[in-house]
């Protein structure tokens, strides 16, 4: 089974990191990242300090304007889509590049949508736009909480689609401890 998992911010980084090392022990994986948060200073030392290897697609979206960024996400995404063919898609979050969950369930690849439900009911905020698509599109939306797969089943989403499995973030704190213990960031600060 070939999984793509597909990545645009720092924070997707982090979060996901513990679950993208599972995939590759587990899977045929395949690394997106958009470049939708992306500085080859940043972005490099957060795949080299979680032990990541380098995504196998950079898209390199343009991030000048709103419409270039999600223009360059939905239209970046699909040739790899097409290239891969992957078995599943997995997204995590609320940013634009989770919108390549759209082409991905316009391709009839089934998506996973990691930290969903959330809801801050605030339709002035861009991301509660973006969570209430990539909700709507998953196949399978993986809630870090039960408040939140209470959101989706109100919204009148099937419990078929909807399930509970927690946040990723204690077993990425938990694998990364000695690390962070280790680190000597606060004394350059």
């Amino acid at each position: 089974m070939k999984v793509m998992t597909i990545v645009g911010t720092r924070p997707e980084i982090i979060r996901l990191s513990c679950v993208i090392t599972r995939l590759e022990q587990e899977f045929e994986h395949v690394l997106v990242h958009t470049g939708q948060n992306w500085d080859a200073q940043l972005s490099d030392v957060f795949f080299k300090q979680l032990g990541l290897r380098q995504p196998d697609h950079w898209l390199r979206v343009p991030v000048d304007s709103l419409g270039a960024v999600l223009g360059g996400v939905l239209s970046g995404i699909e040739p790899v889509l097409v290239a891969e063919r992957p078995d599943a898609v997995l997204v995590l979050g609320d940013t634009n590049s989770c919108l390549a969950a759209v082409i991905a369930k316009r391709m009839g690849i089934p998506v996973f949508h990691m930290e969903a439900g959330n809801r801050c009911f605030d339709e002035n905020v861009p991301e509660e736009t973006n969570r209430r698509i990539i909700d709507h599109v998953a196949d399978f939306n993986l809630c870090y909480t039960e408040h939140a797969r209470r959101n989706l089943l109100a919204e009148g989403l099937p419990q078929r689609r909807v399930f509970v499995t927690g946040s990723p973030m204690a077993e990425v704190l938990s694998t990364y401890d000695g690390q962070i213990e280790a680190s000597d960031v606060l004394q350059q600060l």
